[in-house]
């Protein structure tokens, strides 16, 4: 697709039978697709779009069950029905070959499609990824729980604003623009279905599921593809411990620890992360 140099462009596509929202920025360079976590959507890349797009083709989806995208009462939202998401994404662009990015539950996603088809994923940058340790924040083990989504309820503006600040040391990284965004996105009676989905497929009250935690945990050593990890001193989250053991654990992954940060190096330091990034795809191009 040809357009004009910088534009962000708004479009769907059907993804292995799911009419997904995505956006593209960038014309020339070696595409990269961009993966939200929980509860988000594309927008949480805001920041970082543009400036990835100068060098690459870019494309950054709405996760089934948020955003968007459709929400298909047939998907089990697992880590695995991610993964062939993403895949079929790609394929659906005509994308052989990608650089994975994803943050918190994206980065689960894609350490989950590498380890299914390393051949698809050139690169892999893990953003405070999810799927690496067993300890979950207590917030989210609670909603695993089976009533959750029967007890829940939509609570007033300010209520989920305090909740966001959880994921950032500054709370002034969270404007009031983004907070309204997420409360409208967040709380669509089918997103709440799909966020409590997906917690009870990956986790229960005493933190991440075994099943889903090993297999991904024990492939971290089969990892072939430069892996960057990058990750909040201050995660509230996932902590930053994590990090440091899938640092050990990938063979030759780089590891950058964001001091004063929380769970969203991304939206807290979006101009470090984004040299960053791409000072790592440069790098790896050579």
């Amino acid at each position: 697709m040809s357009g004009v140099p910088g534009t962000v462009y708004d479009q769907t596509i059907d993804a292995g039978g799911i009419r997904t929202r995505y956006r593209h920025a960038g014309e020339d360079g070696p595409p990269v697709v961009l993966i939200h976590g929980l509860g988000a959507s594309a927008e949480i890349w805001s920041a970082n779009l543009g400036a990835l797009a100068s060098r690459h083709r870019v494309y950054v989806p709405d996760l089934p069950g948020f955003g968007r995208t459709e929400k298909p009462a047939w998907m089990d939202y697992s880590p695995g029905a991610y993964s062939r998401f993403l895949l079929a994404f790609m394929t659906a662009l005509g994308i052989g070959r990608a650089s994975l990015v994803g943050h918190s539950l994206g980065g689960g996603v894609a350490l989950r499609a590498i380890l299914d088809d390393p051949g698809r994923v050139d690169r892999l940058i893990l953003v405070s990824s999810a799927g690496i340790g067993r300890k979950v924040s207590l917030p989210l083990r609670i909603a695993s729980l089976p009533f959750f989504d029967r007890v829940f309820f939509k609570p007033p503006l300010p209520v989920f604003v305090r909740f966001l600040h959880r994921l950032v040391f500054d709370p002034a990284a969270i404007t009031g623009e983004f907070a309204r965004l997420y409360y409208e996105m967040f709380f669509q009676p089918s997103s709440v279905r799909a966020f409590t989905g997906i917690l009870r497929s990956i986790a229960t009250l005493r933190g991440a599921r075994p099943g889903v935690l090993e297999p991904i945990r024990e492939g971290l050593g089969a990892i072939t593809a430069p892996t960057l990890i990058l990750w909040g001193r201050q995660d509230r989250i996932l902590p930053v411990n994590q990090a440091l053991d899938a640092a050990g654990k990938i063979p030759g992954a780089r590891l950058h620890v964001f001091e004063r940060c929380g769970h969203m190096p991304n939206v807290e330091y979006p101009e470090e992360f984004n040299r960053l990034v791409l000072e790592f795809l440069k790098e790896s191009d050579q």
